[in-house]
């Protein structure tokens, strides 16, 4: 879990970030979606050393060029296996959502193929839905937050803490869409109240900015 301590130690930069945007919160999608890449390594795992197992102990292989073929295959089946997930480990961690005083960013990357970025802006957002459907979403707190502006939709899946997430967008848009309605004049309006980590005790009121943990 990520937790902000200020709005300056946290600021961070990132691609499509506009001058005058205030950084206000960051999070990875649930770690859950990683729940399912790691059983199919353990399976391949407990396959290959299974098969090595049986191969070379009970069945000695006697032929030396059969033995080193069963031994290839079984290690390209293992690094096969483990550069999967790799792959999928780093797209989780390169998947991050980015909330400001203005927008909501998207960023979506792999080390190679993919390079993606979708942001909405605060203050067009006509709805935010939230919505979980299965028994495992209300048991791990994660869901689907829905942003709808003018013709764009963007989908927020796996997202961890979604009450609190929710809340906190709800918080910001109405902040955004003060803020443009006043178009700069007149009295400011009151900023969300910033993050401060006591002690690593906090309300839960105050638990906004993290990432799944």
């Amino acid at each position: 879990m990520v937790i902000v301590t200020s709005c300056h130690l946290a600021d961070m930069d990132f691609q499509g970030r506009h001058a005058n945007e205030e950084f206000h919160l960051y999070y990875h999608q649930h770690w859950i979606r990683l729940l399912w890449p790691l059983t199919k390594l353990i399976a391949w795992n407990i396959l290959i050393f299974g098969l090595g197992a049986l191969t070379f102990i009970p069945f000695s292989i006697e032929d030396a060029i059969t033995r080193r073929a069963i031994l290839v295959l079984l290690t390209v089946f293992f690094f096969v296996a483990h550069a999967e997930f790799l792959a999928r480990f780093y797209r989780h961690f390169l998947t991050v959502i980015v909330v400001t005083d203005r927008k909501v960013h998207r960023i979506k990357k792999t080390l190679f193929l993919i390079d993606d970025h979708q942001s909405v802006d605060l203050s067009m957002l006509q709805d935010v839905m939230k919505s979980q459907h299965s028994i495992v979403q209300k048991l791990f707190g994660f869901g689907t937050i829905i942003l709808e502006a003018q013709e764009t939709m963007l989908r927020l899946h796996f997202t961890p803490h979604i009450h609190e997430t929710y809340d906190r967008l709800m918080q910001l848009r109405e902040f955004a869409s003060i803020k443009m309605s006043s178009g700069g004049a007149g009295e400011k309006p009151e900023k969300p109240a910033p993050l401060i980590d006591r002690g690593g005790t906090l309300r839960k009121s105050e638990r906004y900015a993290y990432s799944s943990s």
